[in-house]
């Protein structure tokens, strides 16, 4: 067996780098909600993503390139770089410090999508690694998770609290995600914006629309019609709650501040569940204490429907220790502890004895 098979023998951590690094649960998010915005009629846009659409001013096409239009938008890439560079490293880095042997990093090894968009990540210290240690997130997980296994903040690297070094990083004393974490974040937000828009092979991609019923509403005499979102499609069922709600949940077992370290993942999946009729988050006006107790209501665990999701906690798990127990499960219901045993019977040493 590899050095890789022992270090990860059910394979979580793999399923985990697969899961976490997956790109199109970012972006087809971030670009339905850049693109289903009507500026001109906000509050309609806002409940269900309506927006006026002219075939006849777009060269006939029905409905609005999702790519094209739609990445072309400036707050698209904004929000793409925001998650993909941002909150969703945060979560990445930290999983993997408290999950992975030290020096095997599976997760943040295939972070960015592609190899070229690592390869800038890193060169301007935007990596997973990066980003954790600079919001000082990672390290307040790990100390969270030392003080739960052994009573006490204190160690050999100090005590929690008061500022802290990491490399030539220095980390603010309260930790979490604030403005400027990332590196030159606007030139990578148009640049994403630009690429995705002007990607010759997904050009042709149309949004996934349906034309509003309202008959007043729908011809004028100019062509406009009225469209929004289709919320059956795949950008909404696969990306929404089996893609961003992962992030989100795991923020949540990790101990995150959701509105905080999390904002604009929070965001986007708050309008697409609202177009969705669905409730996977808590919506910002039930994001408060129950009645007059002071227990702070989860935005992920104390959703209506966060059970159709694939965040941890609708499989029950709630901390760090609990994944951990989950992930070692084997998916073809094999016995790991019964096969050496009976390997160790077979011996030859042990059946002598």
């Amino acid at each position: 067996q590899s050095l890789s098979d022992h270090a990860d023998p059910s394979s979580s951590l793999a399923f985990l780098t697969c899961t976490l690094n997956s790109t199109n649960q970012i972006l087809h998010p971030c670009i339905l909600v850049a693109l289903f915005r009507d500026l001109d009629n906000q509050s309609r846009s806002d409940i269900n993503g309506t927006i006026p659409w002219n075939p006849r001013a777009n060269n006939g096409l029905p409905f609005p390139r999702f790519y094209a239009d739609g990445a072309a938008k400036a707050e698209a890439g904004q929000l793409i770089t925001a998650i993909a560079g941002g909150e969703m490293y945060f979560v990445i880095d930290a999983i993997e410090r408290l999950l992975s042997p030290r020096g095997y990093d599976p997760i943040t090894a295939l972070h960015g999508g592609e190899p070229l968009g690592r390869k800038v990540m890193n060169y301007l210290r935007n990596s997973p690694h990066d980003l954790g240690e600079r919001s000082g997130l990672t390290e307040e997980c790990l100390r969270r998770e030392w003080v739960r296994m052994y009573g006490s903040a204190s160690g050999k690297n100090g005590v929690v609290g008061g500022n802290s070094s990491v490399g030539d990083t220095t980390v603010e004393t309260t930790p979490g995600n604030r403005k400027g974490l990332i590196n030159r974040e606007k030139m990578l937000a148009f640049l994403m914006s630009y690429g995705l828009s002007h990607n010759g092979r997904l050009n042709a991609v149309l949004a996934p629309c349906i034309v509003v019923e309202d008959a007043s509403n729908n011809n004028n005499d100019d062509g406009t019609i009225l469209i929004r979102p289709n919320p059956t499609t795949r950008f909404f069922t696969d990306d929404t709650q089996h893609g961003l709600c992962i992030y989100l949940g795991l923020a949540e077992l990790l101990g995150f501040d959701l509105e905080r370290d999390m904002p604009q993942t929070l965001y986007v999946v708050r309008r697409l569940q609202r177009w969705m009729g669905k409730e996977f988050v808590l919506p910002e006006t039930l994001n408060g204490s129950i009645g007059n107790c002071n227990t702070k209501r989860r935005i992920v665990s104390d959703a209506k429907d966060m059970a159709e999701t694939s965040a941890p906690q609708a499989f029950g798990i709630h901390s760090v220790q609990q994944l951990k127990n989950f992930l070692k499960l084997d998916v073809f219901g094999e016995m790991q502890y019964g096969r050496a045993e009976n390997r160790l019977l077979g011996s030859g040493l042990v059946s002598r004895l």
